[in-house]
């Protein structure tokens, strides 16, 4: 059966509904699947089978997302050994099973989830290693200490935890949730990761002013 090797943008479409506000994060999957377009268990059906393990994961984290619309996410999947200029070959639309809550932190302000290949001696752990930056936060998962709340954390954990798990490697057609090393460009399967207390900020998310006050 082929393998494609292929990169899934997660597009989320924020409250103000502004797409430089957008929040985007990108996953890395192997998909073996059948060549003939059209058959059963093709490109298209695997990545579809992906696109909707990607969905139950942020359902299952949208009680700590806040600041985002109910509906309109999209999905981009590049297949990463094309030619250049690259172009998704399929983009996937999905919504929220209800409303997140407005009340949010700052934009810039998210959680990392860490992920990693299996430990192999002699080989450099650092590209076995991949991260995404979940937010916006909403504003119940600051505790009192100016950490993550456990409940927050440890959902994120869970649910990331899940979709590894979902990993459909058992028959012929499938796939493989992956860390992809561009310097070695070189790809390993995800079974392990982690969700630390402490927030970090991506500053590229963060809003234009829309007010100013001045002073002389």
């Amino acid at each position: 059966m082929p393998i494609t090797q292929v990169s899934a943008q997660v597009i989320l479409r924020t409250i103000d509904n502004i797409p430089a506000n957008f929040v985007t994060n990108t996953y890395f999957f192997k998909l073996d699947h059948d060549g003939v377009e059209g058959a059963p268990n093709d490109l298209n059906d695997i990545t579809d089978e992906a696109a909707t393990a990607l969905e139950v994961l942020y359902k299952a984290i949208r009680g700590t997302l806040g600041g985002l619309m109910e509906t309109g996410h999209r999905i981009k999947w590049v297949d990463i050994d094309g030619p250049r200029p690259q172009y998704p070959y399929r983009e996937t639309v999905w919504d929220f099973d209800a409303a997140l809550g407005a009340s949010q932190l700052p934009n810039e302000v998210c959680v990392v989830s860490s992920f990693e290949g299996e430990r192999v001696a002699g080989t450099n752990q650092a590209s076995r290693r991949g991260r995404v930056f979940i937010g916006p936060m909403r504003d119940n998962t600051l505790d009192s200490d100016g950490r993550v709340t456990d409940a927050a954390r440890t959902t994120i954990a869970t649910s990331f935890k899940a979709f590894s798990d979902d990993q459909d490697t058992a028959g012929i057609t499938g796939w493989q949730w992956v860390v992809y090393s561009r310097k070695l460009d070189a790809i390993t399967q995800v079974v392990m990761g982690h969700v630390d207390n402490a927030f970090d900020t991506q500053r590229r998310r963060g809003l234009g002013s829309t007010f100013r006050s001045t002073w002389d």
